[in-house]
């Protein structure tokens, strides 16, 4: 190798220590700088000719991350003096001039000469960037698994492809009653295995849209025990591969919280009925007494048509008897209706035709001398199509506007109530009960169907308010307004398909 390509050679080393971007600096035998590249002087804050010949530990690596002095005799970089071997270190830190520390990673290899170990070289990088990511990697991770651990809800790690289980919080097992190094030799099929098909289709929605939340499975949890929960699961990223989070919320005491609210419901519905009952007593017992009455009457006319011994007696007591049994009738129509109403209902819903429902209920909340004089007209819509319903609380309803309406109307002339249904545009079917009274104070009618609102002087004010809990948690709507001329209208509108988990009720 000639001169020229010697030097030639040496530029180009030249030229390589200054463009690089991690620190470079030689070390004689001694500990001291014989060289440093621009990026060793730029990351200590040194100018270059203040680092030459001088101590290099003494310079930048005298002290230790946690701030004790680092005796150079344990120094990784000055090992290589003592043993000849390459020493990696990445978790140590440089001091700069100006007396602050900055994290390094750093490579000290000795120099060998003829055999003889003449010094090292050093190569270092400014790791401060990578700690940052790393900290904050480690802090999401530590966040992460706080709430992974802390959550109320069990929460399940699945691998997209698979439904392998990665990783499952404390609360999973508690609510499925199974060990953790069980839970993680299993797959999410496992959990929902009596769902398995509705399993996959759920989690194909998952895949396909990122996300997706339901409410139609259940977790199969140790001893065969099937617990209704809401599922809401996502795609999520996991250690590089694809996963999908899982979080499952038991749903077991908000559906035995429900069941408890419709109890108090239909006992609150019950004691209603019993309290309009009580209300009624009067005009029920006038009711009563008129077929009954008629009943004696007919049989008294019986009995002196055979005392007389006419020859056409027999006709006549026959034509009394039948008159008297259709009184009998008539009354066991009153009492039977009387305690379909009054009977504490169950929460069982059943296809029913709402016309016979609303005619059966109207009969008995017109009885009563008040209703006599009012005209009572039904317009039903024919063809309307059975629903899904609780028959007894519509009924409730149904009795609760009429008799509202004959109510309002005890006082008038020429009272006139009109009774309908019909099948409106968004699919519901309304019952509308119109009477041409005198209508509400603006007072009462913001209030209307409010507890304990009334225009009843010995009234509960609980009646609106119940039938309108009623239509609600039928899916429905009731509501009332002014007519144009006089009176009130109100209407009652039931879904024609109801929510499944209205029919579930």
């Amino acid at each position: 190798m000639t001169e020229q390509d010697t030097d030639q050679l040496r530029r180009y080393r030249d030229l390589i220590l200054q463009a690089t971007g991690d620190g470079v600096y030689g070390l004689d035998i001694k500990g001291h700088t014989i060289f440093a590249n621009p990026a060793a002087a730029r990351m200590t804050g040194y100018e270059l000719d203040e680092m030459i010949g001088l101590g290099q530990h003494d310079l930048i690596h005298h002290t230790r991350p946690d701030g004790r002095p680092y005796p150079k005799l344990e120094c990784p970089i000055y090992a290589a003096f003592t043993d000849g071997k390459v020493h990696q270190v990445s978790d140590e830190v440089f001091w700069r001039k100006d007396g602050s520390s900055f994290p390094v990673e750093y490579v000290s290899t000795p120099v060998w000469d003829d055999g003889a170990l003449v010094g090292a070289v050093v190569s270092f990088r400014d790791i401060t960037e990578r700690k940052r990511a790393e900290d904050a990697l480690r802090e999401s991770e530590e966040r992460y698994r706080k709430i992974f651990d802390s959550s109320y809800d069990a929460i399940v790690l699945l691998d997209a492809d698979s439904g392998a289980i990665l990783d499952v919080n404390q609360q999973a097992c508690k609510m499925l009653a199974i060990e953790h190094h069980k839970l993680m030799s299993m797959t999410g099929f496992d959990i929902h295995a009596d769902d398995a098909k509705d399993v996959e289709e759920f989690l194909a929605k998952v895949r396909d849209r990122g996300r997706w939340e339901t409410e139609s499975l259940t977790c199969l949890a140790a001893g065969g025990l099937r617990i209704p929960a809401r599922l809401s699961a996502s795609v999520a990223v996991f250690e590089g591969r694809d996963c999908i989070l899982m979080i499952a919320h038991d749903l077991r005491r908000r559906i035995e919280a429900e069941q408890r609210v419709r109890k108090l419901q239909s006992d609150l519905s019950h004691v209603s009925r019993l309290s309009t009952m009580g209300e009624l007593a009067s005009e029920m017992a006038h009711e009563l007494n008129q077929p009954l009455t008629a009943m004696m009457n007919y049989a008294q006319a019986s009995k002196r048509t055979l005392e007389t011994g006419d020859s056409g007696a027999q006709e006549k007591v026959i034509e009394f008897l039948d008159k008297a049994a259709a009184q009998a009738s008539r009354a066991s129509d009153i009492i039977r209706g009387l305690r379909t109403f009054i009977k504490k209902d169950e929460a069982d819903r059943s296809f029913e035709d709402i016309n016979g429902l609303v005619a059966e209920a109207s009969k008995l909340a017109l009885v009563g001398d008040a209703a006599q004089y009012i005209k009572f007209e039904m317009a039903l819509a024919p063809d309307l199509p059975a629903i899904t319903v609780n028959r007894i609380r519509i009924q409730q309803v149904v009795f609760n506007l009429v008799r509202n309406a004959v109510e309002a109307l005890a006082d008038g002339k020429e009272g006139h109530i009109v009774l309908g249904t019909n099948l409106s545009d968004d699919d519901c079917i309304e019952i509308t009960v119109t009477d041409n009274g005198p209508g509400l104070d603006e007072e009462i009618s913001d209030r209307l169907f409010q507890s304990f609102v009334t225009t009843k002087p010995e009234g509960m004010g609980v009646g609106l308010s119940i039938c309108r809990s009623i239509a609600e948690d039928h899916g429905g709507r009731l509501w009332a307004e002014e007519n144009p001329g006089r009176g009130m209208s109100f209407y009652f509108a039931l879904p024609v398909s109801p929510k499944s988990d209205e029919i579930d009720d």
